[in-house]
């Protein structure tokens, strides 16, 4: 009997572990179905947006803002360009191009880890997707001056400053250069003119003293950007919208 028994409970214990695997593997396909075609959370990792952004923030991000991903190809179909002022999910000039293998991989260890790393994370930081914020797009002339960016809009004959051109109201973070330090040397709030081609966007971090961005690693295209930052949900006493 005692046999019988211990088969029995055996027998039992598999059927409720192949019953969790089998509803967790739905809830994983309904979790990455939700993410790419809707919205996906994400956990700030860095300080280059304070001060609107602190490390450690949750956020949630539009991932059909732009347009509709297709999750085989890993290309969007886009129906909306990103705007200025914007802050976006983006994945970095020098990311390469990723299997649908290692896409799933990614997804499997974000969804384990509840978000908190992915497959990029792991194996190169290069590859891990950054947020910052839109400051200028296609056609556009853009630079920096004070920490501050300055735009001209494709057919314009001045400059205007970020805010102006986006219409978007937000705090950089910047101090004064030191004494002697050169306008060409990095994080010195000096950049010269720069002219964005077709579906070239150039992003920056609000924290301009600790961002790599544009600056650095020069344009983003339009297909790098992942989704449009919505809003904060936590901590809940900063719950705000973007």
């Amino acid at each position: 009997m005692k046999r019988v028994q211990s088969f029995e409970d055996a027998r039992r214990r598999r059927s409720r572990i192949l019953k969790i695997l089998k509803y967790m593997a739905l809830f994983f396909v309904v979790f990455e179905v939700f993410s790419a075609f809707a919205f996906k959370t994400w956990m700030v990792s860095s300080s280059s947006m304070q001060p609107t952004l602190e490390s450690r923030d949750r956020i949630v991000v539009g991932s059909s803002t732009y347009g509709i991903l297709n999750p085989f190809t890993g290309k969007r179909a886009s129906f909306k360009a990103p705007g200025r002022g914007d802050i976006v999910l983006v994945r970095l000039p020098s990311s390469g191009e990723r299997s649908w293998y290692q896409r799933l991989v990614d997804s499997s260890i974000r969804f384990l880890t509840f978000q908190r790393f992915g497959q990029s994370d792991l194996q190169d930081s290069l590859d891990t997707p950054v947020l910052k914020r839109i400051v200028a797009g296609p056609g556009d002339s853009v630079m920096m001056d004070g920490y501050i960016v300055y735009v001209k809009s494709s057919g314009s004959s001045h400059y205007l400053t970020e805010y102006e051109v986006s219409g978007a109201d937000y705090d950089i973070k910047s101090s004064q250069p030191v004494q002697d330090w050169s306008n060409d040397m990095p994080l010195s709030g000096t950049m010269a003119s720069v002219e964005l081609g077709p579906g070239e966007f150039f992003v920056v971090g609000d924290n301009r003293l600790s961002s790599a961005d544009s600056r650095f690693f020069g344009s983003v295209q339009s297909g790098l950007v992942i989704g449009k930052v919505l809003f904060r949900y936590w901590p809940l006493d900063r719950i705000s919208g973007f």
